[in-house]
């Protein structure tokens, strides 16, 4: 099955700039900017592998099987039915439509998603006597569909699972920011591998682990086991494994006393030293410490935190002394020069730090507009 429609990569909201420089990064020809994603033009079917593998910013890669006009849920059935699902359920398998509709008829997801179940299982029960199973978790036949107006696109989740599900975070804590996310902040910030990195406030470890991969150029796909495009027809193993071995062969030592990490709360450390090992990253120290009783063994010129933001106004307030000792760390803990950086939530707390912030950047967070704060220490 062929199609001259260009791949979607999503991302997370306002992240799409970044997203664009990295599969440039990747030497993707023809990447051009869409919402909350962008699109490849010109692809085959090592792109999808390398996008899937090697982009630590994507949420999914979605290969389009058909765009076409809907009007109701009777033009979006029928849309469904006029692609050959037998080419796709040669077997009994399992399938998931995954639905973003923003219609003026159609209003609800899910049911968009019957429909286009409906239509799907309808065809295969005529031509095989048999429909697939839905199977919510793990599908071997993941579909996305996008409704805007009247314009539907139904495409293969050559991805699966969401991409910012590593493999690594076997234990977590309250809150923990996605992978990708936390990618896109050490993007941001400027992190690179020579700098002597520090979280004061690591709850799980996912700022660590990713500034980690960067630094050792570990593919973020190097733990997953599963992908969505296993179960397209036209999956190649033989060219599924010679891009990955070629962007394993990249991977290089982590450097020694350059990764330092620690919090005050011992669940919270021990999951991060679950997730580092299951990473396979060695290099790292982790601690039990409050940071504000902390004198690092090694002064850091990159400090990052993502630190307890306090959903409700008197909670933010009850944090006011942790931002205080935040920026007191910075300035009395850090090399000079170094670069620091606080992910939070609100306003009020940024007031607190007591450093004026290089730069102000507003990312999404669940929902929750939060800003990246950089600050140059001298």
């Amino acid at each position: 099955m062929k199609t001259a429609l260009p791949l979607f990569v999503s991302c997370s909201p306002l992240l799409e700039d970044l997203l664009v420089e990295e599969l440039q990064s990747l030497k993707l020809p023809c990447v051009q900017k869409g919402f909350r994603g962008a699109f490849v033009s010109e692809w085959d079917w090592s792109t999808i592998y390398k996008i899937n593998y090697a982009s630590r910013l994507a949420s999914r890669v979605l290969l389009p099987l058909k765009k076409f006009r809907c009007f109701d849920a009777r033009t979006l059935y029928q849309g469904v039915q006029e692609i050959d699902w037998t080419y796709f359920f040669a077997s009994p398998k399992s399938l998931a439509i995954d639905a973003n509709v923003y219609h003026p008829q159609i209003r609800n997801g899910l049911f968009a998603a019957q429909v286009v179940k409906d239509a799907i299982c309808d065809q295969l029960i005529s031509k095989k006597r048999w429909r697939p199973d839905v199977d919510l978790k793990q599908p071997d036949i993941p579909l996305n569909l996008y409704i805007h107006q009247t314009n539907a696109v139904l495409s293969f989740d050559t991805s699966g699972l969401p991409l910012n599900k590593r493999g690594y975070r076997k234990e977590s804590v309250p809150a923990p920011i996605k992978e990708t996310l936390a990618a896109a902040i050490l993007k941001l910030a400027g992190y690179c591998s020579s700098q002597v990195f520090l979280d004061p406030c690591c709850g799980c470890g996912t700022l660590l682990i990713e500034a980690a991969l960067i630094a050792s150029k570990t593919p973020p796909g190097f733990l997953r086991k599963t992908w969505g495009f296993m179960h397209h027809p036209q999956f190649e193993e033989e060219k599924w494994g010679v891009i990955c071995n070629q962007l394993n062969m990249e991977k290089i030592p982590l450097k020694s006393d350059h990764f330092f990490a620690t919090d005050c709360s011992f669940q919270a450390v021990e999951a991060c030293q679950q997730n580092l090992a299951q990473a396979g990253i060695e290099k790292a120290e982790v601690s039990c410490t409050d940071f504000q009783k902390l004198t690092p063994r090694i002064a850091p010129n990159f400090l990052i935190t993502n630190p307890p933001h306090g959903k409700r106004l008197e909670e933010s307030k009850a944090l006011y002394p942790l931002y205080r000792s935040l920026g007191k760390f910075i300035k009395t803990q850090c090399a000079k020069p170094a670069k620091a950086a606080i992910f939070v939530g609100g306003l009020e707390l940024t007031k607190q730090i007591g450093l004026a912030a290089k730069k102000r950047h507003i990312l999404d967070n669940g929902g929750v507009d939060s800003r990246l704060l950089e600050f140059e220490i001298y």
